[in-house]
């Protein structure tokens, strides 16, 4: 007897947020008047700079690895 195929549902994960802080470290707290919530801030995307330079690195070691 075949079983009946199954349907994969993918959800959205909420978008990973962080308490926010001051220039002190503490935490901000939430303004009740305002409909957003100021207590917890959206993390920065990771920027591609830090593969790039990565790349770069290993590309110029096989360079020299190769020239020699």
């Amino acid at each position: 007897m075949a079983k009946a195929a199954t349907k994969k549902t993918t959800t959205k994960k909420a978008p990973l947020r962080k308490r926010a802080r001051n220039k002190q470290g503490h935490y901000i707290a939430d303004d009740p008047g305002t409909p957003n919530n100021e207590a917890f801030g959206e993390l920065p995307v990771p920027s591609m700079k830090k593969y790039i330079g990565i790349g770069l690195a290993l590309l110029l070691i096989a360079l020299v690895v190769l020239a020699s």
